[in-house]
């Protein structure tokens, strides 16, 4: 019996101590060239955000998380979307002439954000460079992005209050 269950923790502490990276992936651009994880990280902290076109939240968030992007220049944006394949160039034409600084990527399939269960965007993740994930949130509203970056500082070993 004690073996069974000095088994059964082992399992569930590897399960817990897998979840928090984030799975490797290569999904397409807005040009359709592959982008994979492995090529975003080392620089510093990743923000992935998954949305989708229907999504409001997700459109609100996009100018905080931009004003993050431009604030932090070792801070890598990305943001993937979850769109049907029908529904795809409805949100490759709202990104297009907002010049945001972000990798736009597309997940139509679903299949990193089943990895994830990611089912109601938006769902942020932030990564450190290494590709472990150290904080997630699902939603957002205006002052959400604090949070964020006081994550973001944190990782990059800045003082965790924002200036």
């Amino acid at each position: 019996m004690k073996v069974l269950l000095i088994c059964i923790s082992l399992i569930l502490l590897s399960a817990l101590l897998f979840a928090d990276t984030m799975p490797d992936f290569r999904l397409p651009d807005a040009t359709g060239k592959n982008v994979s994880l492995e090529s975003l990280l080392n620089k510093g902290p990743i923000l992935i955000d998954f949305w989708a076109d229907y999504c409001n939240p997700c459109k609100i968030a996009m100018p905080y998380l931009n004003d993050l992007a431009n604030k932090y220049d070792s801070l890598t944006v990305v943001l993937i979307s979850i769109d049907s394949p029908k529904n795809q160039m409805k949100a490759k034409n709202y990104l297009k002439g907002k010049n945001y600084k972000f990798v736009t990527l597309f997940d139509s399939e679903k299949t990193l954000a089943k990895k994830l269960n990611v089912v109601n965007p938006p769902h942020s993740f932030i990564l450190d460079r290494n590709g472990e994930i150290s904080y997630t949130h699902v939603g957002f509203e205006p002052g959400t992005e604090a949070t964020y970056e006081q994550h973001i500082r944190s990782l990059m070993g800045l003082e965790t209050e924002a200036e």
